[in-house]
């Protein structure tokens, strides 16, 4: 049986954010299509503001600054799916960033949390060739689900 759970979290203390809840289930079906994984999952993503995504950028990367995204993988077991793990996204760099790079706010969510379920799977961007994978994989997977202009 086939099962996708994903625990939703907005801490930003905005409420127009728990709107965006909709888009995640479909994103992470595309990525799991995409990538040929079976969609037995469990994965929460957390909502916060550019402070708190600070203090857990020192905390566990040791970079004290801000950033937009942030995935914790965990790869454990429960109720019969496979804990994928956190990803911790910031209501203030997705608000920017869909300013700067001139698309929706939509967009821009759904390009971060393709992003933190790619970490989640095992991507990552350290290399030239790892980041073309990456950026391949988020335009398969945000293609028509998330276009530019969406």
């Amino acid at each position: 049986m086939k099962s996708m759970e994903i625990n939703f979290l907005n801490q930003s203390n905005e409420a127009s954010w728990l709107n965006y809840k909709q888009f995640l289930k479909p994103l992470l079906k595309r990525t799991c299509e995409v990538l040929n994984q079976h969609d037995n999952f469990s994965v929460s993503v957390v909502l916060v503001d550019d402070a708190s995504i600070q203090e857990y950028n020192n905390n566990y990367r040791n970079i004290d600054r801000p950033t937009d995204v942030l995935s914790f993988p965990d790869g454990s077991e429960e109720d019969g799916l496979v804990v994928l793990g956190d990803i911790i996204m910031s209501v203030d760099a997705i608000r920017r960033q869909a300013d700067d790079y001139g698309h929706s706010l939509k967009r821009e969510f759904s390009f971060l949390a393709v992003h933190g379920f790619l970490h989640l799977f095992g991507f990552d961007h350290q290399t030239k060739e790892e980041e073309k994978e990456m950026i391949d994989y988020q335009k398969e997977i945000l293609d028509g689900l998330a276009d530019r202009s969406s």
